[in-house]
């Protein structure tokens, strides 16, 4: 399968200041991306390179198998894009709204309406005026508007910024019809890496102009179930932490009236039945697993080596 955005070497250079530092990753047909960063990492500037907004100092984007400096118009009309908010007008409808846009792209556009009005769920106020919406409503809207030329490849900045719980979930919902049932690639950029977990195929991390890690959130949740730790509350914890030492040979941390432990749960039963016998307490036990968020602040604070949650 051939990817639908290739980025190779990507640099934006200000003066002498490297705001984008060979950035290069691939997304493939239907897949959702996470382009996650602090801010001023140098996301939107990636993403201002790569729909032409922002001119490339060197390296390559490549859309559709379109060079966005060889060939911009090819490659231009198969991204639809919302970055940061939706551009609309507040005193039309929503409905007059994506007319008006559709009128840039021909008649095909204009006959898409109906069908992407549906697949935002807007079909009860599309007729109201824009200024009547909630905020949620005009993300949908700004989505609804990129997906009138038909793109492979739609970019939203921060989608779900200042969303309720509720529209957050319904934003994730639509994401998702579009990638799988559409076959639309999606790149979301964002901050919010823990909404993100719960949306993406595909995770980017970015700090300081440098991809820092690119993996799919199948490999990333592989990771996080691999650091998972056990907390053992016991009558005697220094006993209890020797006896796993020399029996099973693991590291244990002793914390307060408790052990930790780098436990996998097939392995629980084995270790408390072994303390039991040995005559040590189980209080209680507690399960701690590291979210990926804990794990991409750990990469943005340096506090592991070789840049990498591996």
């Amino acid at each position: 399968m051939k990817p639908v955005l290739v980025v190779n070497n990507l640099t934006k250079m200000y003066g002498q200041k490297k705001v984008v530092n060979n950035v290069t990753f691939s997304i493939f047909e239907g897949q959702i991306f996470g382009f996650v960063g602090p801010n001023g990492a140098g996301k939107s500037t990636t993403i201002r390179m790569i729909t032409g907004l922002t001119p490339i100092t060197s390296g390559s984007v490549r859309i559709g198998g379109y060079s966005i400096e060889k060939n911009f118009t090819k490659a231009i009309s198969q991204v639809g894009a919302v970055v940061e908010t939706p551009q609309l007008y507040g005193y039309l409808s929503g409905l007059k709204n994506l007319k008006l846009f559709a009128a840039f792209y021909g008649k095909a556009a204009t006959k898409r309406i109906d069908e992407i009005v549906k697949l935002v769920g807007m079909e009860n106020r599309i007729r109201d005026k824009v200024s009547t919406y909630s905020l949620g409503m005009k993300q949908r809207l700004g989505i609804a508007q990129a997906l009138l030329n038909k793109p492979k490849l739609l970019i939203l900045d921060e989608p779900t910024n200042g969303l309720d719980p509720n529209g957050i979930v319904e934003m994730r919902n639509i994401l998702r019809v579009l990638a799988k049932k559409e076959k639309i690639t999606i790149i979301i950029s964002s901050h919010n890496l823990a909404e993100l977990e719960h949306t993406c195929d595909v995770i980017g991390l970015i700090n300081n102009g440098r991809i820092i890690e690119h993996k799919s959130m199948e490999d990333i949740n592989k990771l996080v179930e691999a650091r998972q730790r056990v907390q053992l509350f016991c009558n005697y914890p220094n006993y209890a932490a020797m006896l796993c030492k020399k029996k099973y040979n693991l590291p244990c941390n002793i914390v307060g009236n408790s052990i930790i432990l780098p436990l996998k749960e097939a392995n629980l039963a084995s270790v408390v039945s072994f303390l039991t016998y040995k005559k040590v307490k189980i209080f209680s036990i507690k399960k701690i697993q590291k979210s990926l968020e804990e794990l991409y602040f750990e990469l943005l604070n340096g506090n592991r080596k070789n840049s990498s949650i591996v």
